[in-house]
């Protein structure tokens, strides 16, 4: 993104410094939220470079490629934005690329354009937060806001308690940020006048770690900011009307925080036992920061794509609710829907992990249980036989899907095997395999046979479709 330029007098010389370096910020900042993405620069004449007027940032389709990627200016400078991998850009990404360049122009106009008192939370924290609370609340960085964003100021300070501990152990906290809508559903007070802010500050008193384990209590933040009260989430999400339908699956420990947050533009932020900063708002889970960085989680889609590839909703939902579950709690699994299970035995499935005793292998036990035998789990098959996934506890169908090996099912969700070791043949995949672990592997050439739901134990869940990974969440 460098761009060339006439000799010209040292101070604008300067200026398009500044303007080349927010360019590689920007640059840089999109591609650690969209590594799959190419940003290349469109041709354009030197003259329409402007400083002046600031970035002038702007977000159009692109009309050159039917809508399969987008133009971003800066600076009167185009770049095109493409995905590779034939990924398709999402209204969520939308959403995300015009946060960033909201927040990077505020920036430049408070450093160089604007002549009152700059706003110093903006360089405060990570940039990555802002981004995060610019997509949730746009309001919070356009130009003629002077407040500073509650979301930004949350997520510092759960960063500044992630660093502290409470007798020996991990601090795990949230609040709950009321939205700008009148909420009748609930009965609020006026905050007390010695109310504190809830901000970084807040976290040197030790006591307040004890307050709220962010799970089942939360600190309830008003719209000035203000810590007004303590709140249990399960009662606060009961007295919402319709809460205890979700159009979107969530982990179960933190479904209530989701339903929490389906009304009045309500924001929900959680420092799990995990570690991780959970966001909720419009009652899902929208980003998590994990690792090291900010994802942005887009369920609803992510969901949409596994639904309409298992082609039956309940087993959908139950398969994608259990890897959630897994998820949260650290375990991995492997989840695959057999489309034709007739084809997968032999080539997927080894006979013996068949839960159908009228298949040509013999039911029960071998004759000799010995330790590390492969076969002598054939034992407890009759615990699983004849039963469908959809009828199943949850909590049984995630002691199924935590043993070593894959929980697969046929298209109506009847239990095929569970802790199978599934055979890789890649030889049939579109492309190589590199550097995968054993799990990738047996979810991408299982794909071949129908749609994998893989759970890593570090929280992160991939679909496999046709041997590809079409997404993370």
């Amino acid at each position: 993104m460098t761009i060339t330029t006439r000799p010209m007098t040292s101070s604008l010389r300067d200026a398009l410094a500044v303007a080349e370096l927010f360019l590689d910020v920007f640059r840089r900042d999109l591609l650690s939220f969209y590594p799959q993405f190419q940003v290349e620069p469109l041709p354009h004449d030197p003259g329409i470079f402007d400083v002046r007027s600031g970035p002038d940032f702007q977000l159009i389709d692109d009309p050159e490629n039917g809508g399969e990627s987008l133009v971003i200016v800066l600076f009167g400078v185009r770049y095109r934005l493409t995905p590779r991998y034939n990924i398709r850009l999402t209204l969520h990404d939308q959403q995300m690329i015009r946060a960033l360049g909201a927040v990077l122009s505020l920036r430049y106009y408070h450093l160089f354009q604007i002549a009152h008192t700059s706003r110093l939370e903006l360089f405060r924290g990570g940039s990555e937060d802002h981004y995060v609370a610019a997509f949730i609340d746009p309001s919070a960085y356009a130009v003629s806001t002077a407040r500073p964003s509650r979301i930004a100021s949350t997520i510092l300070t759960l960063r500044t308690a992630a660093l502290s501990t409470y007798e020996n152990r991990r601090v795990s906290t949230g609040a709950l940020l009321l939205g700008p809508g009148d909420d009748p559903d609930h009965l609020l007070s006026p905050t007390s006048a010695d109310a504190l802010f809830y901000g970084v500050e807040l976290t040197s008193l030790k006591s307040i770690h004890r307050l709220c384990d962010g799970k089942r209590t939360l600190f309830l933040v008003d719209r000035d900011g203000k810590l007004a009260d303590i709140i249990d989430v399960e009662r606060w999400a009961a007295a919402i009307p319709g809460a205890g339908n979700t159009e979107t699956p969530c982990a179960r420990a933190y479904t209530a925080h989701a339903r929490a947050t389906r009304a009045c533009g309500h924001v929900c932020l959680v420092l799990s036992p995990n570690q991780e900063i959970k966001l909720f708002a419009g009652g899902l889970q929208a980003f998590v920061f994990a690792h090291g960085r900010w994802r942005i989680l887009d369920p609803a889609a992510k969901f949409a794509v596994w639904e309409a590839a298992t082609a039956h909703p309940k087993l959908a939902r139950v398969l994608f609710q259990t890897a959630l579950d897994l998820a949260e709690s650290r375990q991995g699994g492997l989840f695959v829907v057999a489309t034709d299970p007739g084809a997968a035995v032999g080539s997927l499935i080894a006979p013996h992990d068949l839960l159908d005793p009228d298949s040509d292998v013999p039911s029960g036990p071998p004759p000799e249980l010995t330790p590390g035998d492969p076969l002598a789990k054939r034992a407890l098959h009759y615990l699983a036989r004849e039963r469908n996934v959809t009828e199943l506890a949850p909590s049984v169908l995630e002691a199924l899907a935590g043993l070593d090996g894959a929980v697969v099912t046929d298209r109506n969700g009847g239990l095929i095997a569970f802790g199978a070791i599934l055979r890789h043949d890649a030889t049939h995949l579109p492309s190589p395999i590199t550097a995968e672990g054993a799990r990738t592997t047996a979810a991408l050439v299982a794909s071949r046979f129908g749609p994998v739901l893989k759970v890593s134990e570090d929280g992160l869940i991939s679909c496999f479709l046709n041997g590809a990974r079409v997404w993370d969440l």
